[in-house]
């Protein structure tokens, strides 16, 4: 026999499962939820249970309609509680505040955005949109109505006349934002967030940040690749500049270029260099985004380029795609015999996301072979980064390969 504090926990379960169907017309009215009356037997050993029961069903003042159904006693024929039906979601959700609140907030926004924004996708979004916070629903109106408006502003993202945006925000809300400008398909992994270490304008997110931008009509703001001069006569051209940022663009224009060019992962690395080095230029800390690399001309002109990246998967991923690109790079320090002297600075990584790597030389595909190896063997990666490599052993070894 079931209580009515049962068929509430019931609701509620169903209410949080399927209500998103349920606000795309789906699912199947009216609901009858069995109550699970007393069997014959129940009817038989304790008759006072089963009056005490249809009482508690008698008392409910809640929505839906209880059925009846008359059950043989021992001492005669007495209806008792059948089914409780409910017409509609909305009388479903009103069984508990809490899902009734939910409902009246999903049925008011998908009212409004489809008013407002007739071409909305609602299919993957209405779970989302419900569970936005009161400010970010306004932001997400109000930034939609912004966009529809003005499809080609050229505006650099903070320059949008809209309160309570920023760059993060737009990261977080972009499948929900171009759903409501009408894509057929919001693609979930338009969504980013930018760590605490990394801005929304660093590496990791370039690709869905640029082809995110370019969806709404917004201007890029240059990429910036962080430089050290690490050559006193191309520091001349410079100021004397030895550190510095700047875009493709502006990299181009350089009188005199670099006979050597290094490239490293990391930031941090290529701050670590103090020593200066005849015809060389360090670029540093770009991460994901070699392809940057390969837009710069003296890059792919150079006599000579090393790149020395994480061992990790990504890692052997950069230095391939770098070399797909049109750049001939060395790498030092990405081979089975750095890891197997390094490895108790190792820690747990990524694991594969792509195993067609076609330009790793053989001591490169030996190390990548045995990351995979061991991704499989424990569901998670390796990873060593640059800068836990001792910075004597670490520098001896680059340095050589500058002056080689």
């Amino acid at each position: 026999m079931r209580h009515p504090d049962d068929i509430e926990r019931d609701i509620r379960e169903r209410f949080d499962r399927d209500y998103p169907d349920w606000a795309r017309g789906k699912g199947s009215w009216p609901l009858r939820i069995n109550l699970k009356p007393p069997t014959k037997a129940e009817r038989s050993e304790n008759p006072v249970a089963c009056h005490a029961w249809a009482d508690d069903w008698a008392r409910y003042s809640g929505p839906g309609v209880l059925d009846y159904a008359n059950a043989r006693f021992p001492t005669g024929i007495h209806s008792m509680p059948k089914t409780l039906t409910f017409t509609s979601p909305g009388a479903a959700a009103a069984v508990v505040p809490d899902t009734q609140a939910i409902w009246h907030r999903c049925g008011t926004r998908l009212t409004e955005l489809a008013r407002t924004f007739p071409g909305t996708r609602f299919d993957r979004i209405i779970r989302r949109l419900t569970d936005l916070p009161d400010q970010d629903y306004e932001c997400l109106s109000s930034t939609a109505r912004w966009i529809a408006d003005n499809p080609t502003s050229g505006m650099l993202l903070r320059q949008l006349p809209i309160e309570g945006i920023n760059t993060k925000w737009l990261a977080r809300h972009a499948t929900l934002l171009l759903a409501l400008l009408g894509d057929e398909q919001p693609r979930e992994d338009l969504d980013y967030e930018p760590s605490d270490e990394q801005n929304a304008d660093d590496d990791a997110p370039v690709s869905r940040r640029i082809q995110l931008h370019q969806r709404l009509g917004l201007r890029i703001p240059p990429y910036l690749i962080q430089v050290a001069v690490i050559d006193p006569v191309l520091r001349q051209q410079l100021a004397g500049m030895r550190h510095f940022a700047a875009g493709v663009d502006d990299l181009n224009q350089w009188p005199r270029t670099p006979d050597t060019v290094v490239i490293l992962e990391n930031k941090e690395t290529g701050y670590a260099i103090t020593d200066d080095h005849p015809g060389t230029v360090v670029l540093h800390g770009a991460g994901f985004s070699v392809t940057h690399y390969a837009r710069i001309t003296w890059v792919r002109s150079a006599r000579k380029v090393i790149y020395w990246g994480d061992i990790d998967l990504p890692g052997l991923a950069f230095i391939s795609d770098l070399r797909g690109l049109g750049v001939r790079a060395d790498t030092v320090h990405m081979d089975l015999r750095t890891l197997d002297r390094f490895r108790h600075l190792a820690v747990e990584g990524a694991t594969a996301t792509r195993i067609d790597l076609s330009h790793l030389t053989n001591s490169e595909r030996r190390l990548y072979e045995h990351l995979l190896d061991h991704a499989a063997s424990h569901q998670t990666g390796v990873l060593l980064e640059q800068e836990r490599i001792a910075w004597d052993h670490a520098y001896e070894v680059l340095a050589d390969a500058i002056r080689s």
